[in-house]
């Protein structure tokens, strides 16, 4: 029985390693995403905008060229309706794009003592009510509301907050009893096997992997030059596109008409 309890007890140590380990990466691929928005988030904006806008003008075009096509009288009222429409999704993630890049330039650096302060007490708490190992917690609206908010704290390296959270959870808790949450964690070693691919697969994608570029100024220079060469492409595209649609309409025999408000 001892034997069978120590190899429990062993699954349960491991599980909750890699639970607080995938929680930690996770943490660091936010912050990893930050830095890199910091660094190439102009370059990045002004790269799809331009992007977009090349794909408006082929739009343009296509409509043009179809109505043409069909000897039909070119509305362009009607022709830039369709297309605003087509570009909705376009244009709804060159906003979040923005709206990304001025978080990211607001946000704040915190040092590495209150690095290790918060991650140490987001531990404390996680042993205690994380809710892969206490599923209890998911059941008490106040303690739910309590770990959404270690997890916000956590993610911004907030220990002053962290601390004031580990107070209320620990009043909470022993409102309840000490022993009130009992640890059940059905197929334990399967729940570790998904936590091993989600850590992989959290350290082979973005925003992870952008720490290699980040870590070497040559690097940094390497992608805003790349950045920058693209841009440049946009925008010789975006000249050329016009110039496609300035012919369209000017040679290619179209009729069409600009309604006025």
């Amino acid at each position: 029985m001892d034997e069978i309890f120590g190899i429990k007890r062993d699954s349960y140590d491991m599980y909750e390693e890699l639970l607080l380990k995938r929680d930690q990466l996770e943490r660091e691929a936010s912050s990893i995403r930050i830095s890199y928005m910091k660094e190439f988030g102009d370059l990045i904006t002004e790269d799809y905008n331009l992007k977009i806008e090349c794909i408006k003008k082929k739009k343009t075009i296509a409509y043009c060229q179809q109505s043409i096509n069909k000897g039909q009288v070119l509305d362009m009222q009607v022709i830039d309706a369709s297309i605003t429409e087509d570009m909705k999704i376009y244009y709804a993630e060159l906003e979040q794009l923005s709206h990304d890049f001025e978080l990211a330039k607001n946000s704040k650096t915190s040092s590495a003592s209150n690095a290790e302060r918060a991650k140490k007490i987001y531990r404390r708490i996680a042993k205690r009510i994380h809710p892969d190992i206490y599923h209890q917690t998911m059941e008490h609206e106040e303690l739910k509301d309590l770990w959404e908010r270690t997890f916000s704290a956590y993610h911004m390296l907030d220990p002053d907050e962290l601390a004031d959270i580990e107070v209320l959870i620990n009043k909470y808790l022993k409102g309840l009893g000490e022993d009130s949450f009992e640890i059940d964690i059905p197929d334990i070693d399967k729940r570790i096997e998904k936590l091993e691919a989600e850590i992989s697969e959290i350290m082979r994608t973005e925003p992870y992997i952008y720490k290699e570029i980040l870590d070497d100024e040559n690097a940094v220079s390497e992608k805003k030059n790349e950045f920058k060469a693209e841009i440049e492409e946009y925008k010789r595209y975006l000249e050329e596109l016009s110039g496609v649609l300035n012919d369209l309409l000017t040679e290619g025999g179209a009729t069409f008409i600009w309604k006025m408000d």
